[in-house]
C-alpha cells in the first residue's frame, strides 16, 4: 500500500468512528445541526477535492494519444471521465466535472502551492487573490484549493464567464472573478446564483459573444407535433429568451394566485384568486387551457386581460439605447466602404442572465411588445421616484430589472412572482414621504413575510444591499446587475 492509500485508510477508518449517526442526530438542538452540517459540508470539499486531482490526472493519463497505454483503454472503457464514473459510481457528467475541478486545483498548485496541512488555514481574503499571479482564472482556483469556494460554484463561475477574446479583455475578466468571489462570500450565493451572475457577466465582457449567443438562441426555435396512440397530441416547444417572456408574462399574470403570486390584491383579484384555489384541475392542466385559450383568442385580443397589459420588461442603459439606435440607423444605410459597424447595445430581460442584441431591443420597443426601463450605469432607474406609498407598476419594472427576482439568497422565485417591500416603512421619514425604487426590493411571498415575522431588515449602502438578522452579522444581497454595476464604477468595465 502506497503512503498516499495509507493516509487515505486511516481517514476512512477515523472518518466511520466520527461520523454521527441517526439517533445521535435526532438528539441535537437546530442550531447544533446546522453546525454539524456546515461542518460536514467543509469536510466533504475537502475529499471533493482531492477527487477531483486524481480525477484530472487520470483524464491525462487516458489520453487519446496514448494509444494501448492509455490507462481508460486498459480498462475497457473511452475516456478517463468514464473510468472515474466507474471508479465512483456518480453520474458521467459528475465524473467530467471531477476533471474540471481537478484541473482548476492544479493551476492553484502551480500559482500558490502550500503544503497539504496549510490548505484553508489562511482567512479567506480578496486581497490574498488580489496578489497572485498566474492567468485572470487563479483567484477562482487558489479559493476552491482553499476551501473558500465550493467545487461546484468555483465550475459554474468558469463555465459561466467563458473565457477572455483577448488580451485586452483579460483585466476586465480578472476584475469580474474577484468581484464573484466577494460577492459569493458576503452574499451567500448558490451555485445557481452564481452562474446566473457570471453569465450576465460574460454578456458585459464580451458584447460580440452577447451578440452571437443571442443569434444563436433565437436559430434554436422549433416546433415538433406528434401524434400518440391514445388520440393525444403533443407538441415541443423550444424558444428563446425573448419569446419566452412574451408568451409566459401573460400566462403567469393570469395564473399568478396558483403559481405563488403576489397577495396584494384588489377585490376583483381577491374574487379570481378564490375561483382558481378551488379550481379542480392540476397546475399543469391550468396551464395547458390558459395557453391554448390564450393562442386560440390571440395574445393581444381586446378585453382578454381585464386592466393588465401582458407586457414584457427591457431594461437598457442609457449608453446601450444610444448605441442600439445609433447601429439600428446604421443598418438601415450602406455603410462607406472599410469601415466597420458601429458598436450595438445590449439590454436585459427580467429575470435573466442572457442579454439581447440591439435589434432585438429596438423591434420589441417598435412593435408594443414590451416596455423599456432606462437605467443610468448603476442600474437605477432614471425616472421612478413618486410621493405615494404604493410602488408604480413602473417602478416595480424597474425593480425587477435591477433585482432580477427576490433578492434573498438561494431564491429562484421570478419578479412577477416578488412583492416589493419597502426597506424603510412609508413615513418613517415624515419629511420625506417617497417611494423609491432605491429605497425597495423585491421580494417573494414566503421571504417577505419571513423577513417581517423574524425581525429582519433590509438597509441600503450607497448601491448595495444588506440584511441584518437579530443578532447575526449583516451579508450582502447580490442582484443580477448590482455586479455589473459595481464593476462599472469600479472602472473595471467600459
Amino acid at each position: 500500500m502506497t503512503p498516499i492509500a495509507e493516509r487515505v485508510h486511516e481517514l476512512a477508518a477515523a472518518a466511520d468512528s466520527a461520523l454521527p449517526c441517526a439517533s445521535e442526530v435526532a438528539r441535537l438542538s437546530g442550531p447544533d445541526e446546522v453546525a454539524l452540517l456546515g461542518e460536514l459540508s467543509a469536510l466533504r470539499r475537502r475529499v471533493d477535492a482531492s477527487i477531483a486531482l486524481v480525477a484530472s490526472d487520470i483524464e491525462r493519463k487516458s489520453a487519446h494519444e496514448l494509444g494501448a497505454d492509455s490507462l481508460a483503454r486498459k480498462a475497457g472503457v473511452r475516456s478517463g471521465a468514464e473510468l472515474v464514473q466507474k471508479a465512483t459510481g456518480s453520474s458521467l457528467g459528475d465524473a467530467k466535472k471531477a476533471v474540471r475541478v481537478g484541473v482548476m486545483l492544479e493551476t492553484a498548485e502551480a500559482v500558490a502551492p502550500v503544503a497539504a496541512s496549510d490548505i484553508g488555514s489562511e482567512p479567506r481574503s480578496i486581497d490574498v487573490l488580489s496578489a497572485l499571479g498566474g492567468d485572470w482564472s487563479a483567484p477562482i482556483a487558489v479559493a476552491t484549493r482553499n476551501g473558500w469556494l465550493s467545487a461546484e460554484i468555483g465550475d459554474r463561475i468558469l463555465g459561466g464567464l467563458g473565457k477572455p477574446r483577448d488580451d485586452a479583455s483579460t483585466p476586465a475578466y480578472r476584475a469580474a472573478v474577484l468581484r464573484l468571489i466577494a460577492d459569493c462570500w458576503e452574499g451567500e450565493l448558490t451555485p445557481e446564483d452564481a452562474a446566473r451572475t457570471a453569465k450576465a457577466l460574460r454578456a458585459v465582457l464580451d458584447r460580440d459573444w452577447a451578440q452571437q449567443n443571442a443569434a444563436r438562441l433565437y436559430e434554436q426555435r422549433s416546433l415538433k407535433r406528434s401524434m400518440r396512440g391514445n388520440g393525444m397530441v403533443k407538441y415541443d416547444l423550444l424558444v428563446d429568451p425573448l419569446t419566452d417572456a412574451q408568451i409566459w408574462t401573460p400566462i403567469f399574470r393570469h395564473l399568478s394566485p396558483r403559481l405563488g403570486g403576489p397577495r396584494f390584491l384588489t377585490d376583483e383579484e381577491r374574487a379570481r384568486a378564490e375561483e382558481l384555489q378551488q379550481d379542480a384541475r392540476s397546475n399543469e392542466q391550468l396551464l395547458a387551457d390558459t395557453f391554448t385559450g390564450f393562442l386560440i383568442a390571440g395574445v393581444t385580443a381586446s378585453g382578454v386581460f381585464g386592466k393588465y397589459t401582458p407586457t414584457v420588461t427591457i431594461a437598457v442603459t442609457t449608453g446601450d439605447l444610444k448605441n442600439a439606435i445609433t447601429a439600428d440607423r446604421a443598418r438601415q444605410t450602406s455603410a462607406p466602404p472599410g469601415d466597420g459597424p458601429p458598436p450595438d447595445g445590449i439590454a436585459w430581460l427580467d429575470g435573466k442572465p442572457e442579454a439581447l442584441t440591439g435589434a432585438q431591443l429596438i423591434t420589441a420597443l417598435c412593435d408594443g411588445a414590451a416596455a423599456g426601463v432606462l437605467l443610468d450605469e448603476t442600474g437605477q432607474a432614471l425616472d421612478a421616484t413618486k410621493a405615494e406609498r404604493t410602488f408604480s407598476t413602473r417602478q416595480r419594472r424597474a425593480m425587477a430589472i435591477r433585482d432580477g427576482g427576490c433578492l434573498m439568497p438561494g431564491c429562484t422565485m421570478p419578479a412577477s412572482a416578488c412583492e416589493a417591500h419597502h426597506n424603510h416603512p412609508w413615513g418613517e421619514n415624515k419629511a420625506n414621504r417617497k417611494t423609491e425604487t432605491r429605497d425597495g426590493v423585491l421580494l417573494c411571498k414566503f421571504h417577505h413575510l419571513n423577513l417581517h415575522n423574524n425581525g429582519g431588515r433590509i438597509e441600503r449602502r450607497g448601491p448595495t444591499y444588506w440584511l441584518s438578522w437579530p443578532g447575526k452579522e449583516p451579508t450582502r444581497l447580490v442582484a443580477k446587475h448590482g455586479v455589473i454595476a459595481q464593476l462599472r464604477a469600479e472602472g473595471a468595465l467600459s
